[in-house]
């Protein structure tokens, strides 16, 4: 999993806001018009939860609640520049990394996730920071529940949450008696060095989204896919399969970082001793 970037201030995040603000009918409009300078100090007060790392800190606003069905219509009701803001977020991301879900690594993002719930913060219901691309799964699984009960945040901040640079995903490859199936078991491992609160972070968010049992769902049938893939290269008459399996391995860990499940998959088969028997049997 990687770090998504943030779209660029130009245009400002309040004017991205207003361009949809202004396009609604004049019954929604006029109330969001007059709480102007509400919505202008919201907008900073979540700047510098960000720049102080304090977003589960940002208090509700009892104000912007009462604006919420006007406030929450900016997302809900599909217009131009709403389509153009969640196009600028996915075209600000690198090349291929939009492929897998950023919170799981493991299907499509087809949606948007609020990551401050629209039914608490609807004031940021546009805001190009609490807009996460991912997957339909994610988006309800996380849904309002993204503080524990003593507070703490429990899912990663898809743009201002920086995943250390440190294998702790890891697996373990399995063969039955014959040597004729291989199975994989994906783990959660504490690397050395992390703070006690960001892996708490990783952890609850690993826990919470189930990601360790969704990867020992996928992790069989990606194991024959790769072993397929590398019987083909070797049909074609391609030679070195373990140095072909060890680059697609550092592709992916480039693209998507060295946590993403396929690519920490893709590491330890091509490191495995018995790598090249299993290409007779698959």
């Amino acid at each position: 999993m990687k770090t998504l970037t943030a779209l660029p201030h130009n245009p400002a995040y309040l004017d991205r806001y207003v361009s949809i603000r202004d396009i609604k009918h004049k019954k929604t409009k006029a109330p969001l018009v007059a709480a102007h300078a509400l919505l202008e100090a919201r907008y900073e007060a979540y700047a510098q939860a960000i720049d102080r790392g304090n977003l589960g800190g940002l208090s509700k606003n009892d104000k912007a609640i009462e604006l919420r069905d006007f406030l929450r219509s900016c997302y809900n009701v599909s217009t131009q520049p709403l389509k153009d803001l969640k196009k600028a977020i996915k075209d600000a991301q690198p090349k291929r990394l939009l492929k897998y879900c950023p919170m799981c690594g493991t299907t499509i993002p087809g949606t948007f996730d609020h990551y401050m719930p629209a039914i608490s913060f609807p004031e940021f219901s546009v805001h190009p920071l609490n807009l996460v691309p991912c997957c339909a799964k994610c988006n309800s699984t996380k849904d309002d529940d993204w503080l524990c009960a003593a507070g703490k945040r429990q899912f990663l901040h898809a743009y201002s949450d920086q995943v250390p640079d440190v294998q702790f995903v890891s697996v373990t490859l399995h063969e039955n008696h014959t040597g004729s199936a291989v199975g994989a078991a994906f783990a959660l491992l504490r690397p050395a060095g992390v703070p006690n609160q960001q892996w708490d972070l990783i952890d609850t968010h690993f826990r919470r989204l189930k990601l360790i049992d969704r990867y020992d769902e996928r992790g069989n049938d990606e194991v024959a896919e790769i072993l397929s893939d590398c019987q083909t290269f070797l049909e074609a008459g391609g030679q070195q399969v373990r140095t072909f399996l060890r680059k697609r391995a550092e592709d992916r860990a480039a693209v998507y970082g060295r946590n993403h499940w396929i690519a920490v998959l893709m590491g330890a088969m091509w490191q495995h001793p018995n790598f090249e028997d299993w290409l007779g049997v698959f």
